[in-house]
């Protein structure tokens, strides 16, 4: 269960139970079960960063001429001693 928490002047974070999670203005603290949901859902909707994305796309790409590139040079190989 979720809690909103807040730094006194001390620097230790005290829990304020008092006040709902949607007008908490310091921190939300997260039990183990909020934060794997909360995770999961922020990943599923949204975007992927320009880096993220420009990996997968490339992946996408090299990897199938990677391995076109890497047969046609085994064929090449294979064909030399086959003759």
């Amino acid at each position: 269960m979720a809690i909103c928490a807040a730094l006194d002047a001390s620097g230790v974070v005290i829990q304020q139970a008092t006040i709902p999670l949607n007008s908490c203005t310091g921190f939300v603290l997260l039990d183990k079960a909020d934060y794997v949901q909360n995770g999961l859902v922020q990943g599923l909707l949204t975007i992927p960063a320009g880096a993220d994305f420009q990996a997968l796309w490339m992946s996408g790409f090299v990897t199938p001429m990677a391995v076109g590139l890497v047969a046609y040079c085994v064929g090449k190989i294979v064909s030399v001693f086959d003759h």
